[in-house]
């Protein structure tokens, strides 16, 4: 039996993001700092002004790796406000019925107080409509998101979802959200986010930088570098013992 108290815990409250919002061109690249201005100033002038109707919401949409999932955390970090992280894979694996009380009870805590709604890979949730899955029990759950979308008060709570197939992204959805295409980052930004993990991490970033350099195809978003300089960081940390 669907327990709403235990589906509670399924979705997080993060704290305010922790890197610091005036180095996001340093890190992500200027056009990547003049998308997070934009949003965050259409949200800033919708809570500011007691905009009960304006822009809804937005969607976050690129390949994997662009950032899309980190520009809610630094809206929320620098808004001040706490940011509601739904993982999209997890209602989408609920039993017929339960998505759609999940989808409504976010709705319902997020917007006691001023929030950000992020739901990460969106697509996993609300499918187009001609996509033979969709035509079933993917269609009852996004009527719900529909109809809590579209009462939102967006003097107080914001939506954000992501995706990396747009394609597959239901056509009402994107026509209820302001959609934003996130392009891949440049080798020199994503070297300058190495560096940053690096530092981090304490560990030198020469072999890092190098390989970056020499691999540009390999490695082409975050999640890569992520991933290249963990490795780095174990073995660094592992020949110490």
């Amino acid at each position: 039996m669907f327990n709403p108290a235990e589906q509670h815990k399924k979705f997080v409250v993060l704290e305010p993001y922790t890197d610091i919002t005036d180095d996001i061109a340093d890190k992500h690249g200027e056009e990547y700092k003049q998308t997070f201005l934009k949003v965050r100033s259409i949200i800033a002038h919708q809570q500011r002004e007691l905009i009960k109707k304006g822009i809804s919401g937005f969607l976050f949409h690129g390949e994997v790796g662009t950032g899309k999932t980190v520009m809610a955390k630094v809206l929320a970090k620098d808004l001040g406000i706490p940011l509601y992280f739904v993982d999209g894979s997890h209602i989408a694996r609920a039993l017929y019925g339960e998505s759609e009380q999940m989808i409504g009870q976010i709705f319902e805590e997020a917007t006691k107080q001023r929030s950000i709604i992020l739901i990460d890979d969106a697509e996993s949730v609300f499918p187009k409509r001609d996509w033979i899955k969709g035509q079933s029990w993917h269609v009852a759950q996004n009527n719900v998101f529909f109809h809590c979308l579209d009462n939102v008060d967006t003097s107080k709570t914001v939506v954000i979802l992501t995706t990396n197939r747009y394609d597959m992204m239901d056509k009402a959805i994107i026509d209820r959200l302001y959609p934003i295409e996130f392009s891949a980052l440049s080798t020199d930004t994503l070297i300058e986010i190495a560096k940053d993990m690096c530092a981090r991490y304490k560990i030198s970033d020469a072999e890092v930088v190098e390989e970056i350099t020499k691999n540009k195809d390999k490695y082409k978003s975050m999640r890569a570098i992520e991933k290249l300089v963990t490795e780095h960081y174990i073995q660094e940390v592992s020949t110490e013992v």
